[in-house]
């Protein structure tokens, strides 16, 4: 993204560079961290297991950026439906067998679905199913639902114009 500064007329200063960047830096802690940190939230609103979130900014020559993460101990359960898992084994850790409500390969909906975009809200529980018990079981995985894409191909049009309009705020000031 280019954002282009012209010299207003009658005035012959380069513009203040530090009072701009202050003014940036201002409406991301009060602005768009917050937008981005709610719209994470909304994705998880009906979860059992939910991680917080927190935000970073980044102001540089380069570049301006915003970072959000997962945080708490539930951190991990957002990075695996995400990020998605490979197949893998489940075996008890403290019992001798895993027991669950089952109705066979493809009766558990989801939550959430993959995109674009993803939905959010589903049931997230076994339609049809009985209680089983097994010694272990081969999970297939779960296809990434890449969370972090969508939010932010959602809010790009909306963070490009709070920067641009913090930069014209900072050019008025300085």
């Amino acid at each position: 993204m280019k954002i282009l500064i012209r010299r207003v007329r009658g005035r012959a200063k380069a513009p203040n560079w530090a009072a701009m960047a202050k003014e940036v830096e201002r409406t991301m802690d009060a602005r768009v961290k917050p937008a981005l940190v709610k719209e994470f939230k909304k994705v998880v609103a009906d979860w059992e297991h939910k991680p917080r979130f927190a935000a970073r900014k980044y102001v540089n020559k380069g570049a301006i950026e915003v970072a959000v993460y997962p945080t708490g101990t539930n951190k991990k359960i957002w990075r695996y439906v995400s990020e998605g898992t490979k197949p893998h084994t489940i075996r008890p850790k403290h019992a001798k067998a895993l027991r669950f409500q089952w109705g066979g390969p493809g009766s558990y909906k989801p939550r959430t679905t993959v995109g674009p975009p993803p939905t959010f809200g589903g049931p997230g529980a076994v339609s049809g199913g009985k209680r089983v018990a097994f010694k272990q079981v081969i999970h297939p995985g779960i296809e990434a639902r890449n969370f972090e894409r969508h939010i932010a191909d959602q809010y790009r049009p909306k963070f490009r114009r709070e920067i641009e309009n913090a930069l014209r705020r900072g050019a008025r000031r300085a």
